[in-house]
């Protein structure tokens, strides 16, 4: 072989039958020239073995490295010798091919399935050369097994072959696991995908590219972001201008962005939802899709519909990145779901409705929701799960397709300057002030070790507390009652019965309140307290014999912000007189000491 491939032929061979000469079988067959034509076209092509001098080195083209063409060889080999043995039934050889198959992926790969639904359809094959994981289900396993056995699919024993490495992918020799998506945060570091086969993997120690598979983390594929390469880093947030000119109404909010996106990667237990509210013109899609081309993931922007929960929870067991466009409409479920997968929740449900089997959907994605009316932050209790980064109309350049192309051009600096920013919070070990965010502390302490990376901790310590605090007011000003009150205060301090307050908001907004008796009113005072608190430095007391309950509301506490345009207050009444503390509009890049101004301001 090697000398005629040295004369410069193209060299297949026929690999014998244990036993048994070819002439003897030849000699054997009705039509000699017939079985000889055969075995010629089923010949396979012959490559020299891996190490033997030069002439390993000079492998045909298009074949690969040498040691997997020949591995492909051999199993191809193999099932020849099996389909020659006349001995065995069609369903005895068919089963030998199967076993075949099954021991020699052993040898090339590793079989996985998902570790919460082991079934068939979660069984995976990891490919130790090319370090692909893939669903061996999937078009793109199938297609290259079809390939390699050189088996066409329609063929009964390619049936038997896939039946049998499903079913292998599912036994003792198979190991379950859960497939990290985009990016992954374990014990050893942060993983973040390079595209198929190639991971980013970011310790203390620096950032590295490794392998597909190290440390135990494994992306399958198609659940990767675009390939990308680490290079200098650059700070994508300051370098594209739909990052960078984001309008945001309060100071704090660019920062506040700024670190939810860089957290991403960690991939935590809980993640806060982050809500960009504001009118149309504003470009709260726009910067959500930034993100997603940013990071290199196909957008999964949609519609909030009435019965969508389904398809929420599907998105969010996904992983990732999710966007909730548009969520105007007052949907039912919205609130609970979004307070649920805030807090790291699940959804189960029946897998068929046929059956009573159970699947179980978990928050694996971070959520995005862009809103001109936020009605579903009327929920007491979601509001205190939320970031919000409130924008006003965009000023500049709006081009999408403009700046998307930037963003792509910027995107290996970008993502490098986001893993080495999160290398350098990984290593940071000093102390982090505590009650930033009560609902996700976690979250709150890398954000701070990532302002420290930035050098920017006290930015970053003051968005945190500026975002806590405005999360309560961003409750009171999207429900009916709240926004009432929030009007009412501005006038001046409160003191009285659910009775006299009730009359008081009357005056502010007649309609709402007409038909509201006083239990009803203090029932949803009740609701709202913690925000009211937080918010209007609300206290209550009873008092007299009657054990009549006292409200009182101080005054706007620490840190205001701008109120919604399209508040229900606003629409109701046709005017929502504007309070002394709001902040006008201002652009991240504000003059220095503003910083200093919203810490002052601050009731802690």
């Amino acid at each position: 072989g090697g000398a005629l491939r040295a004369a410069g032929c193209r060299v297949r061979y026929v690999p014998p039958l244990p036993g048994e000469d070819l002439d003897k079988r030849l000699s054997r067959s009705t039509d000699p020239r017939a079985e000889l034509a055969r075995l010629i076209e089923a010949a396979l092509p012959w490559t020299p073995p891996a190490g033997e001098g030069d002439d390993a080195a000079d492998a045909p083209a298009g074949v690969g490295e040498v040691g997997e063409a020949t591995r492909a060889d051999d199993i191809r080999a193999a099932l020849w010798r099996i389909s020659q043995e006349a001995r065995l039934t069609s369903t005895e050889r068919n089963r030998a091919m199967a076993a075949a198959v099954v021991k020699w992926l052993h040898r090339r790969g590793r079989f996985y399935f998902h570790a919460e639904r082991r079934d068939f359809g979660s069984v995976m094959f990891f490919n130790a050369e090319t370090k692909a994981l893939l669903p061996v289900q999937s078009d793109g396993f199938v297609a290259w097994l079809s390939d390699v056995l050189a088996i066409n699919r329609a063929e009964r024993p390619f049936a038997f072959i896939q039946n049998a490495i499903e079913t292998e992918g599912l036994s003792d020799r198979a190991t379950g696991i859960v497939p990290a998506v985009c990016w992954a945060g374990t014990d050893t570091g942060i993983f973040l995908s390079m595209g198929p086969g190639r991971v980013a993997r970011i310790r203390a120690e620096g950032v590295d590219v490794v392998d597909n598979g190290t440390d135990g983390v494994l992306f399958p594929y198609g659940a990767t972001l675009a390939p990308w390469n680490l290079c200098d880093p650059a700070d994508p947030f300051e370098a594209c201008k739909l990052f960078r000119d984001m309008a945001t109404a309060a100071a704090h909010g660019f920062d506040l962005f700024r670190l939810w996106a860089i957290s991403l990667p960690s991939d935590q237990r809980t993640k806060p939802p982050l809500v960009l509210p504001g009118d149309i013109g504003a470009g709260k899609t726009a910067v959500v899709r930034g993100l997603f081309e940013l990071f290199g993931i196909p957008p999964k922007i949609g519609a909030v519909l009435k019965n969508g929960e389904a398809d929420f929870w599907t998105a969010q067991d996904a992983g990732g990145l999710v966007c909730l466009d548009n969520a105007d409409t007052s949907i039912d479920w919205l609130p609970d779901a979004l307070a649920a997968a805030a807090t790291g929740g699940a959804q189960v449900k029946r897998r068929l409705y046929t059956d009573n089997s159970e699947i179980v959907l978990r928050a694996r994605a971070w959520t995005a929701i862009t809103s001109a009316s936020p009605t579903f932050a009327s929920d007491a209790g979601l509001a205190d799960r939320l970031l919000v980064v409130r924008l006003e109309r965009r000023r500049g350049e709006t081009a999408e397709t403009a700046l998307g192309d930037e963003i792509r051009a910027h995107r290996d600096a970008g993502l490098s300057f986001i893993a080495h920013t999160l290398a350098r919070a990984l290593a940071d070990t000093a102390p982090v002030p505590g009650g930033l965010n009560s609902r996700h502390p976690d979250f709150a302490a890398l954000a701070v070790r990532i302002g420290r990376a930035l050098g920017r901790e006290a930015e970053a310590i003051a968005a945190l507390r500026a975002a806590e605090a405005d999360k309560h007011l961003f409750n009171l000003e999207n429900d009916a009652v709240g926004a009432a009150l929030l009007e009412l205060v501005s006038r001046g301090p409160f003191e009285g019965r659910a009775a006299d307050l009730l009359e008081a908001l009357r005056e502010v907004d007649g309609a709402t309140f007409e038909k509201m008796g006083a239990k009803r009113l203090g029932k949803r005072l009740g609701k709202l307290w913690p925000h009211l608190e937080c918010a209007l430095r609300a206290s209550k007391a009873v008092k007299g014999r009657d054990k009549v309950t006292v409200y009182r509301f101080a005054g706007f506490a620490g840190f205001q912000t701008v109120f919604l345009e399209k508040s229900l207050t606003r629409e109701n009444k046709g005017t929502f007189p504007k309070t002394l503390n709001e902040t006008p509009q201002t652009p991240h890049d504000r003059l220095a000491g503003a910083e200093e101004v919203l810490i002052d301001d601050l009731p802690y």
